[in-house]
């Protein structure tokens, strides 16, 4: 099968809407332990969603990036569907509230184990916000 010509149908949901609804060439996702890559064919699982960028390369090889908070993924069919507790488009962030998010995060207290742990988790996302946000800010030059 190859891959630039069938194409893998994705839906990302949230308890309170969809997020996305497209068809596309690959789709990577964010897992609990690393990033995976789903192209058309792929056998068929679940995975345990971490905190991260999934990232699309829809039918009209346009590159899309998620934010997303966890949850789960299911993959079967060409079908990849996307459960998770949260998900931003670049529409939702900008780069100046994600800088000042990052700022504010790098001066949470680290004083026992359950600070760092927050504080690393809390760079971590602002990192991430702030990569979508930069994206679609070149992407509209």
């Amino acid at each position: 099968m190859s891959g630039k010509t069938s194409k893998i149908h994705c839906q990302i949901l949230t308890p309170i809407a969809g997020v996305a609804d497209v068809r596309a060439f690959e789709v990577v996702l964010p897992v609990h332990d690393g990033l995976m890559g789903i192209l058309p064919g792929h056998a068929p699982m679940l995975c345990n969603l971490g905190v991260g960028l999934l990232r699309l390369r829809d039918s009209e090889n346009h590159l899309r990036t998620y934010y997303i908070e966890g949850g789960f993924g299911h993959i079967c069919d060409n079908e990849v569907s996307i459960l998770t507790h949260k998900a931003l488009t670049a529409d939702d962030v900008t780069v100046a509230d994600m800088q000042e998010q990052l700022l504010e995060a790098q001066t949470l207290p680290s004083d026992t184990l359950e600070q760092v742990e927050a504080r690393s988790a809390a760079i971590q996302q602002a990192k991430q916000l702030l990569i979508l946000a930069k994206r679609e800010n070149a992407h509209s030059r």
